[in-house]
């Protein structure tokens, strides 16, 4: 009887989506091209959706070898289900790997704390767990003689690095060699599968807050186009909508244009995949502006991911990044405009020497530069295997951390959540913790009112006629806010900082729930618009409140309120909309003309969401926040 081996990469099922478990599927196509394993383990099945452990534990029998893929996201419930499959099948071998897997330096304690692991696999896993398989047979073994691996014993033995896979092309594919067919097949469950492809391993850079900026990752290593054509032909025949290439700088060769057109290609032929998630190349802006004109062309992308993390220079050096100078920068924006490319832009808070001014200015430098798409801004989270858990580190720059809730929103399973962990870097020796707390309630306003739109259009026209800077008039708007806690934006701002202090004490899941849309959660500005979508009348009475300060006539205030509230798409309303105007806004907002007092037809045209606020926060404000898809269009009738 064969021995059984099961392999555990949990997800999260997010909008009825789930990812097929692509790491542990090369981690077994690789050991099944060995003919010894083949003839004596069978694979006891996936393991790869977050559940509640009973129904997961109910998935294991017998086993011999259990391997688990940690991420940031599956740490917690990958030691829960381990402990408890020790306990049951006590003779069973226990294997950790993945990212989420201390490294040699920091693993003494993660065998301490899980007594029940018996190994950790460091760096790449597809040939290191082959051969524990193989050494697993023996009726002794002994897994020193497999590289690459951390052993629990009296005392840790640490074997030899495993060389870098040169040749992955040369590796199994979980797509093309059948391995997913009969999760594909198997109807018996109603959610779509996510799949992603890896056409480069590997990260030229070495950031100090990211796992792929180690040393061991450094070189690159490419698949051939001819294997990825292979595998998007699967993904098309299995009608796979979504996928993820889990390249760190697609852009960065000649090869990705090509693997884009066949793409688009098959979209075009078959309607598979029809949206892809890219990490772009930091710096390649020729590659990069053609592979964005393929995807938007064929309607595959977001956007392009201008990832800059901070505009201070000292905190550059610290993460040991370099950005584009403030000319290359503005040549971006200016290009991608005139190729009516849309782009973000990624920032993160809680870096070392941020401080809650620099963090701001950061913010509003980019907007004076030009910058006028969606601005990103991650919370920092501590990564198992990066500098921000090393102790030298972490007293070179007082690091605070925090264990709190995944920073993950967009679920509805609260209750499957709720125990598992992330580290968030809540502070530093030039941000306290209660800075911290006000540097994300900027954030949380800067998002809602910029980023999603809901106050963008009143800040470009104040900033036109009243001459009034960007970084001023949200600072204002911060003040009034906290100076008037009763209004609409006062009791949100209110709601925004109570639970973010609950988050950061582990007392609440990160976002908020919002009554209409049941127990599901979204980000704080996402929450906040929802409300807005709601309450429109009284967050705009609250904005009247605000805009008093600066001296506007009673015609232009109703103007550019009606053209602010008109432009961001309404659940409630039905399109398209004509509306009548005293003044040029549209112009003064878009052709930086001057204001002119001639009366003016505006056509705001968007899909109709038929009172489905659900929907429209998911497609309009979730979905559409990279690409403006929360904005109507707007046209002079």
């Amino acid at each position: 009887m064969k021995k059984q081996v099961y392999l555990f990469e949990i997800s999260d099922i997010t909008e009825n989506q789930v990812k097929l478990p692509y790491s542990t599927g090369l981690i077994w196509g690789h050991c099944i091209l060995d003919n010894t394993i083949k003839s004596n383990y069978e694979l006891g099945g996936w393991i790869y959706y977050r559940d509640k452990i009973d129904c997961i534990l109910s998935k294991v029998e017998n086993p011999s070898v259990v391997g688990f893929s940690n991420f940031v996201w599956n740490t917690q419930i990958n030691y829960k289900l381990a402990k408890k499959i020790k306990e049951k099948y006590p003779n069973c071998l226990i294997v950790f790997g993945g990212q989420g897997t201390p490294k040699s330096d920091k693993v003494s304690n993660f065998f301490v704390e899980h007594p029940y692991i018996d190994i950790a696999v460091q760096g790449e896993g597809e040939i290191s767990f082959k051969e524990i398989l193989l050494e697993n047979l023996k009726e002794t073994p002994n897994f020193k003689n497999v590289s690459g691996i951390i052993i629990r014993g009296d005392k840790l033995i640490t074997t030899p690095p495993r060389p870098r896979i040169k040749d992955i092309d040369s590796m199994s594919s979980p797509y093309l060699d059948g391995l997913f067919d009969e999760l594909i097949r198997n109807k018996d469950h109603t959610y779509a599968f996510e799949a992603c492809i890896e056409s480069v391993r590997g990260c030229p850079y070495q950031c100090t807050f990211c796992e792929i900026g180690d040393k061991y990752f450094q070189k690159l290593a490419k698949q051939s186009n001819e294997k990825i054509y292979k595998e998007l032909d699967w993904i098309s025949k299995n009608k796979i909508e979504f996928f993820y290439n889990a390249d760190s700088n697609f852009g960065l060769f000649t090869e990705h244009i090509d693997q884009v057109r066949y793409m688009t290609d098959l979209k075009k032929k078959t309607g598979y995949p029809d949206t892809i998630r890219i990490d772009w190349a930091k710096s390649k802006a020729d590659k990069v502006v053609k592979l964005a004109q393929l995807l938007t062309k064929a309607k595959m992308m977001k956007g392009i991911t201008i990832a800059i993390q901070s505009r201070k220079p000292e905190v550059l050096k610290a993460i040991n990044r370099k950005n584009v100078d403030d000319g290359k920068l503005k040549e971006f924006f200016d290009l991608y405009k005139d190729e009516n490319l849309v782009s973000y832009i990624e920032l993160i808070l809680g870096l070392p020497m941020e401080t809650v001014e620099s963090f701001k200015d950061g913010i509003f430098q980019l907007l004076d530069l030009g910058y006028n798409d969606y601005v990103d801004i991650h919370p920092l989270t501590a990564l198992p295997n990066t500098p921000f858990f090393d102790p030298e580190y972490i007293k070179e720059y007082g690091i605070d951390i925090v264990e709190t809730t995944p920073a993950f929103y967009h679920h509805e399973n609260a209750d499957l959540l709720k125990n598992e962990s992330e580290y968030m870097v809540v502070g530093s020796k030039t941000m306290t913790r209660e800075q911290y707390i006000e540097a994300s309630l900027w954030k949380w306003l800067f998002m809602f009112g910029y980023s999603l739109g809901h106050l963008k259009y009143i800040s470009k026209f104040i900033k036109s006629v009243k001459n009034v800077s960007y970084k001023e008039f949200y600072e204002k708007f911060y003040t009034y806010m906290v100076d008037n806690p009763n209004s609409f934006m006062g009791k949100q701002y209110l709601i925004t900082k109570s639970t973010l202090g609950k988050v950061l004490k582990k007392e609440t899941l990160w976002g908020r729930a919002v009554d209409l849309t049941g127990n599901f959660y979204w980000n704080f500005e996402e929450a906040t618009a929802l409300e807005v979508a709601l309450n429109r009348d009284e967050f705009f009475d609250s904005v009247r409140e605000f805009l008093n300060q600066f001296n506007l006539t009673e015609k232009v205030e109703n103007d550019i309120i009606e053209f602010q509230s008109s432009i961001i798409k309404n659940p409630l309303e039905k399109y398209p909309m004509k509306k009548k105007f005293n003044y040029n806004i549209k112009d003064v907002l878009f052709n930086n003309k001057k204001l002119k007092n001639s009366g003016y037809n505006y056509q705001f045209d968007s899909e109709n969401y038929k009172n489905d606020v659900r929907e429209w926060c998911t497609k309009a404000i979730w979905w559409g926040r990279r690409n403006k898809g929360f904005e109507t269009v707007v046209y002079e009738k």
